[in-house]
């Protein structure tokens, strides 16, 4: 009689603890969907937050003391590009001056860059935009009107800004 009984202890006792592991398991998936889905929610928001900083460059007038701004704000950011037009070299343009010597060409059609294109790697440093007597027509007027335009890569980061100085 007390084999039964301590057989029945053991067989409860397995039942119990089976019955435990399987709850612990099911909480855990329960859990484990949720802190997938959280996750994916903060890299949505931060990708959002990151790409936030550009909105103010996307087809808007800016000043050109916002450019030479954006010149030394994003002269450190990898595979980032600023192209500037100014009125003196229209046609031609030139590179704000960028450290890891990233100078992606304007794409011609689309708003896609090509990160396998690029243009030439001659940088101009923020001295030299406001250098006034700089006679290489680099000289970024701070009162200046500019059009600023954001292109994207396939997936969609920002990686090049083209800022084109309006008449007067």
């Amino acid at each position: 009689m007390e084999n039964i009984s301590t057989g029945l202890k053991w067989v409860i006792g397995i039942i119990v603890t089976i019955l435990i592991i399987a709850a612990g398991v099911s909480i855990y998936l329960v859990i484990n969907n949720y802190f997938i889905r959280a996750q994916e929610q903060t890299l949505a928001q931060t990708q959002m937050i990151n790409q936030a900083e550009f909105n103010s460059y996307d087809n808007k007038d800016v000043s050109g003391q916002d450019v030479i701004n954006a010149a030394m704000r994003y002269k450190g950011r990898p595979q980032f590009a600023i192209k500037i037009y100014t009125g003196e070299n229209a046609t031609t343009g030139f590179y704000a001056e960028n450290n890891y010597g990233s100078y992606y060409s304007v794409p011609n059609t689309g708003k896609y860059v090509d990160l396998t294109l690029t243009g030439p790697g001659d940088g101009k440093s923020v001295s030299q935009m406001l250098d006034v007597t700089d006679s290489d027509d680099f000289n970024v007027n701070t009162l200046g009107v500019f059009t600023a335009e954001i292109y994207r890569d396939e997936n969609e980061e920002v990686r090049l800004i083209v800022f084109t100085q309006k008449p007067k």
